[in-house]
């Protein structure tokens, strides 16, 4: 079996490392590992939502302890699946009277007379902002997913039916088969009458706790190999969780329902790093041009930036640096902290989080910037000159006081 897992501190990654490789390599259904083109910070980036350290084999020679050997599109080669111990319930219940469950909360035999859908809204990428996104779906099965990122660039994924692909502003590739499941299970309209189809061996493991929700978790393995779990509400039957994807906000969408928030990975609290896919409004049954499923023969063109702007970065002593050095606690959660140090003639920051120290950049002694980012960092002096707390935002409305 092919485990999934979240890479740790991608959403980080999505944050503070925009500059990636600028090439990309033709991947075909047996998975080459794609490049990313320049600010690329995209779902091409996005990390396997589905399955985080399910794999009940141990590792093996040439592949990681999760199974798979490359980080950013796991493909490792195919093995026995095996259960755990564990992994029965003695429960009557069955997966597939779960499934049966999840179906009928969500709408039953109504998902057949869906033609076709489209969701638009924002994916809020912490405080960075939020950049719009747009999906197509119809009942064939075929899909487009549409995103214009803070500096202008773009990415579309789509699948006709065949070929599952992506587009940026380099040009196009294929899409590897679990980038085309995950893909499947945000985008295809039905995909709730497809869960057996898309995970053929589906196993009861257990109870989970998901914020107050009871749920009960399902191994499911899908006909490449690919293992994941699903979660679905005890109460109503909804699914919560697959993999790291968790899903809220269920609505009614004429006879049918649908999430209209998707939260990729763990992270709990107010921890800004948590990526949202936010839906502001679905419309069913509307007429589609067949041709936006294609593969596009061109790249996406650039549009103008939506949040960047243009910086100057100032020469600053080291005793202005120095200055600034400290440990600062957030008002509003006293259990982050952003740790600033010097590094040379670079002013360094780190978050409860993160995990790393990125560099700021001076506007002035007090103003600095994170740079290819809308972040702005502004220390707080007293009457005597110290620095006594530190703002951010463009607004300055996030706040932290100097405690060390």
């Amino acid at each position: 079996m092919r485990g999934m897992k979240i890479v740790t501190g991608f959403v980080f990654l999505l944050l503070c490392s925009p500059v990636l490789p600028s090439s990309h390599q033709e991947s075909t259904w047996r998975g080459n590992p794609l490049r990313v083109s320049p600010f690329q910070r995209s779902l091409r980036s996005l990390p396997p939502f589905l399955g985080r350290g399910i794999d009940p084999r141990p590792a093996t020679k040439g592949v990681s302890p999760l199974g798979y050997p490359d980080e950013r599109f796991p493909m490792a080669s195919r093995g026995a699946y095996s259960r755990s111990s564990t992994g029965r319930s003695r429960s009557s219940v069955t997966a597939g009277d779960i499934v049966k469950r999840f179906i009928q909360a969500v709408g039953g035999s109504e998902l057949v007379n869906v033609g076709t859908e489209k969701r638009t809204g924002t994916l809020i990428r912490g405080v960075s902002g939020a950049v719009p996104f747009e999906m197509i779906s119809e009942a064939s099965g075929k899909w487009y997913y549409h995103q214009v990122f803070a500096y202008g660039d773009g990415v579309s994924y789509g699948f006709d039916g065949g070929q599952a692909w992506i587009q940026d502003t380099e040009g196009t590739s294929g899409l590897p088969p679990q980038k085309w499941l995950e893909l499947t299970l945000l985008l295809d309209i039905q995909a709730p009458l497809k869960l057996k189809s898309l995970f053929p061996r589906m196993t009861l493991k257990g109870p989970e706790k998901i914020g107050q929700k009871e749920a009960v978790v399902l191994s499911a393995v899908s006909g490449e190999g690919f293992g994941t779990e699903l979660a679905f509400d005890g109460a109503t039957g909804l699914l919560l969780r697959a993999g790291d994807l968790f899903f809220e906000d269920y609505r009614d969408v004429g006879k049918v329902k649908r999430p209209f928030l998707v939260l990729f990975g763990k992270d709990s609290g107010p921890n800004p790093l948590r990526l949202k896919m936010q839906v502001s409004e679905i419309r069913q049954d509307i007429d589609v041009n067949e041709s936006v499923f294609m593969r596009p023969a061109c790249s996406l063109r650039p549009v103008p930036p939506l949040f960047y702007k243009l910086r100057k970065e100032v020469p600053v002593g080291q005793e202005s640096l120095e200055a600034c050095v400290g440990v600062y606690q957030s008002n509003s959660d006293p259990n982050v902290l952003y740790t600033v140090t010097t590094q040379g003639p670079h002013l360094m920051i780190e978050r409860t989080g993160w995990g790393t120290r990125v560099e700021i950049r001076p506007e002035s002694e007090t103003d600095y910037f994170m740079r290819f980012l809308h972040r702005d960092f502004h220390f707080v002096k007293d009457a005597a000159g110290r620095v006594m707390g530190l703002e951010m935002g463009t607004d300055r409305a996030q706040k932290a006081k100097k405690i060390k």
